[in-house]
């Protein structure tokens, strides 16, 4: 057990989720641990990773932070240049979880500053960067920087809404407590999910080997990660309900799910009452989470206005890089000479930035649960005209809930996300319930549509997917098991947009992917729309057309033994 406060007990256990793999803990008194830096698209002649020990008083103060170098895969003026650096952008953030900010600071700086082998070992003298006196504030555009996405789905709303009904069942596993009374759920709930997307092998006329899959209609089941949290009251941001500790839960989500009672049936703090405008719980979500962001810039307004592109630096505090950071001000429309003129800003403009920055952060859709109840219909019709803008879709939690508990016990035929239902059962009670909720929710929308949300959910986001194989004629995949025959298109590998071939290499050749071994050699392609072969360059982005890709390099993998599920 670690003797370490809340605030440290919470950070430790979201980089143990978001790391996995990459993260080696060193010792609990004090909290301290190693990480590994992956996915870098300049190559050390090794490994580079970041060891942090967390203070007594930390977050209120930087942590002890070190890139141990005794392999000298870093040259001495590098090493340097890195722990400055790493030591300014915790500077920055003091009073924050920054874990996850300086590791993808790390990267980004290694990347920038391509570090070659060439350079380890020489003596170098210290870069001297001339500076004018220029008043103007200079924003360099960021690089963007692709690899592999574990995508999270944070779910947010107030007590009550049915939130861990639909973890449940979107998860298909009953670990939520469930009930009609505020704060059900006390510590964020995590667990795996799944989404369809349009598999390649839908063109070939036969089903490929898919890992985790297909759907009723041949599509694929990709695996993601969902994120419930305790539910949120109008006031969080000042501490009401379970306040800010909360909203900082949200900070490894990729996407959020806004889940809505619209029955009407709750208040905006989710006790029971009737006629509620559930339209009106969009706009107080959407508040608390400005008032979140906009109040942490201001703690250190004075700070800011010293030295303007701090602002950068208090936006990385939120899990994102610098390249949706350059985007919501370009957005929001700062730029060099608008952000040299902050310190004369009034609200609005910061007000103006916040928003921006929370629409590329924090992309939402809004699931409108309950709406099998009858006052739902009047409700999703009023809400829709209030926001056309965000996306919606009407759901039923429990109704999915019923079928799959249904399913279990043998009563029917259904299939997870269809809007097919076979009673099998001559059950009275079994027979009403599943005509109940065709009537009410299937034969109105289609489905549950809880699983159709998830799909909606990611692509808020729109991750890349690259489907790695050893032979573009058969499509057969990598061999990695022993004694497991490999199959067609087994694996599927979810990207940032933008991600290229090199960067796919390095994602393939480290844990948990780890398809291949030894340096790149070339790359090929089997276009998805002609079916041609063509050879692909490492600075190449991977898309659409070309997702099925075979990567050679110098050496083959060692099979392992598959492991128990």
């Amino acid at each position: 057990m670690c003797s370490c406060s809340e605030d440290q007990e919470d950070e430790i256990e979201a980089i143990n989720s978001i790391f996995e793999g990459d993260i080696t803990e060193l010792s609990s008194k004090p909290p301290s641990f190693m990480i590994k830096l992956t996915d870098l698209k300049s190559c050390p002649s090794g490994q580079v990773s970041i060891k942090i020990t967390f203070t007594p008083s930390y977050p209120s103060e930087i942590p002890v932070i070190e890139v141990p170098n005794r392999s000298m895969v870093l040259s001495e003026r590098q090493h340097k240049e890195l722990l400055q650096y790493l030591k300014q952008v915790a500077s920055d953030n003091v009073g924050m979880a920054m874990v996850f900010t300086l590791i993808d600071a790390a990267k980004e700086w290694i990347n920038e500053h391509a570090i070659s082998t060439d350079e380890v070992g020489q003596d170098e003298e210290p870069a001297v960067e001339s500076r004018q006196n220029d008043p103007e504030v200079h924003l360099r555009e960021p690089k963007s920087s692709g690899g592999k996405w574990d995508f999270v789905i944070g779910l947010v709303g107030k007590p009550s809404a049915g939130k861990s009904t639909f973890f449940n069942a979107a998860t298909t596993l009953d670990l939520a407590k469930t009930g009609s009374h505020p704060f059900t759920t006390i510590e964020p709930n995590i667990g795996k999910a799944f989404y369809i997307i349009p598999c390649p092998c839908a063109s070939l006329g036969q089903t490929c080997n898919a890992v985790h899959g297909h759907n009723f209609q041949g599509q694929r089941h990709v695996p993601v990660l969902l994120k419930d949290v305790a539910g949120l009251v109008p006031g969080a941001c000042e501490g009401k309900g379970k306040g800010n500790r909360f909203l900082n839960d949200l900070l490894d989500a990729d996407v959020l799910i806004h889940i809505i009672d619209i029955s009407g049936t709750t208040d905006e703090k989710g006790e029971s009452t009737v006629g509620y405008d559930a339209s009106s719980d969009v706009q107080w979500l959407q508040n608390e989470l400005q008032r979140w962001i906009y109040d942490n810039i201001m703690d250190k307004w004075e700070t800011i206005k010293k030295r303007p592109t701090k602002l950068v630096d208090m936006f990385t505090g939120y899990h994102t890089t610098r390249a949706v950071i350059h985007i919501a001000l370009q957005n929001a429309g700062i730029d060099n000479k608008e952000l040299s003129n902050l310190p004369q800003w009034d609200e609005s403009v910061l007000q103006r930035v916040v928003s921006a920055f929370l629409q590329l952060r924090f992309p939402m859709l809004l699931v409108l649960n309950k709406a099998d109840t009858d006052t739902a219909k009047d409700n999703i019709c009023k809400l829709k005209e209030r926001y056309p803008a965000i996306p919606s879709i009407p759901v039923s939690s429990k109704a999915e809930c019923q079928l799959q508990a249904l399913r279990r016990t043998g009563a029917i035929n259904y299939e997870c996300g269809s809007g097919t239902v076979e009673v099998i059962s001559d059950d009275a009670i079994h027979i009403q319930e599943t005509r109940a909720i065709k009537e009410k929710i299937i034969n109105e929308y289609g489905s549950t549509n809880v699983h159709q949300a998830l799909y909606d959910a990611v692509n808020l986001r729109s991750p890349t997917y690259a489907f790695p194989v050893q032979c573009l004629d058969t499509l057969k995949s990598i061999d990695k098991y022993r004694g497991e025959p490999p199959g067609m298109l087994r694996d599927c590998i979810v990207l940032k947009p933008g991600t290229t071939i090199e960067e796919l290499y390095n994602v393939m050749l480290h844990y948990p992917v780890s398809l291949l071994c030894g340096d790149f050699v070339r790359a090929e392609t089997r276009d998805t729309n002609d079916g041609k072969k063509r050879q692909l360059r490492k600075e190449e982005v991977i898309d659409g057309a070309k997702s099925i890709v075979k990567i050679m390099t110098t050496r083959k993998i060692t099979l392992i033994a598959k492991p128990r599920e």
